[in-house]
């Protein structure tokens, strides 16, 4: 931990004031996000809720493609800036309906609509501009402080919307969401225009440069490859961490704290990894034979999940869990990263977002189809049997090996020198 305070405290002053307006902004939709869920399912009830779910989903599956292009047409960090300012009024908006105690749905899904579109356009872009702040060298231990930043948010949000919730109630809780809301947004507002920005490409039409993004991304079959099987593992591992979880408490006859327990585990873990544990894992190995690892012991995590009844093994399952993920991530994220083309980065961001966010969009679904099927103890083993086949399709992607083996000067804009035709204008 010492270590990833450390490089903190030393990274680029750019660097942490996009860091610092992430971990707000992650903290302000969490805790935005579990007021609206209390909010929506004490007023409105499940089929309220149902709905919203669906709509702000298929909103958000719509938009990134589309809005994929802001990034890479106009500076990265005014994308940032612009999406910042519509999540803030989106938080004063639902403070003032919280404030007067108006219930109303449509307002309510046309703010999680609202906050879908400016998820959508900021979310490529704030990816993409890690690297135009950091050099090549530096850009492996920026990328672990953003995930360490990504955990810390993903830790705490909840916990504060719960919090505020119980304490004080929703009027609060939505206060204490505009507050977080308005330290992103100035946070981003203090980002200033990177020292080396590539120059913006000829476009062809908007609708021709999301075409673009799209077909960048399935013409390198290595990245192609690489995100299809990293969505089929998210459909089998997003269960096991959500959906499933506490029917697997219930079953067992314990309380929701442990719940809790086993999400701050999962979190923490995260953090772990990205403090040094991940990256001494891989100089130990190697990266390919880290994702391996990472991938049996998650694997088999999920399986000991379904099958131990004792709640302190749970809790440690989910830490190694978290752990895992950091592996998963972090390999290879910064070579993915400089193979890219600059002008392609935003969209072909985009489109592993898009298939995130579809992944998470159905693993619910199959998951529900399983339980009306087996058991939870069974869908467990079934998921890690999933996550554990989906993972080694992952490891044989062609040319993942020899691509990861390449040191960060080499993979610089390699897909494009590897597969200049599928970054081709089209004719």
């Amino acid at each position: 931990m010492t270590s990833f305070v450390d490089a903190l405290r030393h990274c680029p002053s750019a660097v942490r004031k996009l860091l610092v307006g992430e971990t707000a902004g992650l903290l302000a939709t969490a805790c935005t996000q579990t007021t609206l869920a209390w909010w929506i399912a004490s007023a409105g009830g499940a089929a309220d809720l149902a709905r919203y779910g669906m709509v702000t989903a298929a909103c958000a599956l719509v938009a990134l493609p589309l809005l994929s292009p802001l990034g890479d047409r106009w500076p990265k960090h005014r994308v940032v800036q612009g999406a910042r300012a519509v999540l803030l009024v989106e938080a004063l908006a639902l403070m003032v309906l919280a404030c007067i105690e108006a219930y109303k749905w449509p307002l309510l899904c046309l703010s999680g609509v609202l906050s879908a579109l400016a998820g959508a356009a900021l979310l490529p872009a704030q990816a993409s501009l890690l690297p135009e702040l950091v050099d090549g060298a530096r850009l492996p231990e920026v990328i672990r402080l953003r995930r360490g930043a990504q955990a810390l948010g993903g830790l705490l949000g909840p916990a504060a919307g719960g919090v505020l919730l119980a304490l004080a109630g929703i009027a609060v809780a939505s206060a204490g969401a505009l507050l977080l809301a308005l330290l992103a947004a100035g946070a981003a507002l203090r980002l200033e225009r990177p020292g080396r920005v590539p120059v913006t490409a000829a476009s062809a039409g908007w609708l021709g440069d999301v075409g673009a993004g799209l077909r960048a991304k399935w013409g390198v079959p290595v990245d192609r490859w690489w995100t299809l099987t990293g969505a089929l593992m998210m459909v089998f591992l997003l269960p096991a961490t959500g959906l499933l979880l506490p029917l697997r408490l219930q079953a067992l006859g314990l309380s929701g704290g442990w719940l809790g327990a086993c999400h701050a585990a999962l979190s923490l873990g995260v953090m772990a990894g990205v403090a040094g544990l991940a990256d001494a894992l891989i100089r130990r190995l190697d990266r390919v034979r880290a994702i391996a690892a990472a991938i049996g012991a998650c694997a088999g995590a999920v399986a000991v999940v379904g099958c131990s009844a004792r709640p302190l093994v749970l809790v440690a399952c989910f830490t190694l869990m978290g752990l895992c993920m950091s592996v998963t991530q972090l390999v290879g994220q910064t070579h993915r990263t400089l193979a890219i083309p600059e002008l392609f980065r935003a969209r072909m961001a985009a489109v592993q977002l898009t298939l995130a966010q579809l992944a998470a969009t159905l693993a619910p679904a199959f998951a529900g189809v399983l339980l009306t099927r087996w058991p939870v103890d069974a869908v467990y083993l079934g998921m890690a049997a999933g996550f554990l086949a989906s993972g080694a399709l992952l490891l044989v992607v062609p040319g993942l090996g020899p691509f990861l083996r390449l040191d960060h000067e080499q993979v610089r804009d390699w897909y494009g020198r590897r597969y200049p035709q599928a970054f081709a204008p089209r004719r």
